[in-house]
């Protein structure tokens, strides 16, 4: 059976087309759109207007590659910013005005839950992972060791950039996190999202993005730390044109990548792993389930 997903997240928009057969997800493409409907939003609470124009011409073009398709299920979620925007109402509606469908408001615990079922259904890895769904807007921390654990912050690349969030400031919002570092001595740490994937293309200096290639990979936090120093000293001009970042990223990848590198020190982990799979894949998961 084929299933479409959407994410509306605070930076991007990404859509996943799939198949689901003998219990395995195929892949039929994946595409993503910088949207960033977040931008701004700390300034008044709400979303702009263009913001809210540029999501509805990606949603449009998806829904049509969705139809071109012929595939029946499609789902829409979105994130962070439509959580905390005061007129979601307003761009919900003008969703449902300007293309035929609606979007599902998921909280950051369901948003967190279907990230890990990406990860564990879509990651070849030993033992249970924590897994840190790094966004725009929020980071979702979740774990499932005999109990369940989960943890939103109310950071991501694009908020902590926009607020110029010092080291100090970032730090204090991870420090609950730091409380906890004990429960998972033993537990790989698994990142997802943009700034994760990111790292990775800028290690590897893809010229060209290939998922395949970046799922399950592993970065030292010396690796990282090192990427972290080179985004740091470029010019915003010369950081677009790095491979392997994409240009619409280069603002917020440096506040991306010390949240990584923030995230690690608190828990004491020397490594993580980066899965593809994520949010998008636990949507398509959940949705397949639902049907049978």
């Amino acid at each position: 059976m084929r299933y479409a997903a959407i994410d509306i997240g605070t930076n991007s928009c990404r859509l996943l087309m799939a198949e689901i057969q003998d219990n395995k997800l195929l892949t039929l493409s994946r595409d993503m759109k910088t949207t960033r409907i977040g931008e701004g939003l700390h300034q008044n609470g709400n979303i702009s207007q263009t913001a809210m124009e540029r999501t509805i011409a990606c949603l449009n073009s998806f829904l049509k590659n969705i139809g071109d398709s012929g595939i029946a299920y499609c789902r829409i979620v979105a994130t962070s910013a439509l959580r905390e925007a005061l007129n979601q109402e307003e761009f919900l509606n003008l969703v449902r005005q300007k293309c035929g469908t609606s979007i599902e408001l998921v909280s950051a615990e369901e948003e967190a839950h279907l990230s890990y079922l990406g990860v564990k259904k879509g990651l070849d890895i030993q033992g249970n992972p924590l897994v840190a769904d790094l966004g725009g807007g929020s980071t979702e921390l979740i774990a499932q060791n005999g109990g369940f654990y989960f943890l939103s912050l109310p950071l991501g690349a694009v908020r902590a950039t926009e607020q110029s969030m010092s080291v100090v400031e970032i730090a204090d919002i991870i420090s609950p996190l730091a409380a906890d570092k004990g429960l998972f001595k033993t537990n790989p740490l698994v990142f997802v999202g943009g700034t994760a994937s990111s790292l990775v293309a800028i290690k590897e200096s893809m010229t060209e993005y290939r998922s395949e290639l970046i799922h399950g990979q592993s970065l030292s936090r010396k690796e990282i730390a090192d990427i972290y120093d080179l985004l740091e000293r470029l010019p915003l001009r010369v950081r677009q044109r790095l491979p392997g970042l994409q240009e619409e990223r280069a603002d917020i990848i440096p506040k991306g990548a010390l949240i990584v590198l923030l995230i690690m020190d608190s828990l004491g982990k020397e490594n993580i792993m980066v899965s593809e799979s994520d949010l998008l894949d636990g949507v398509v998961w959940n949705t397949h389930m639902g049907n049978n």
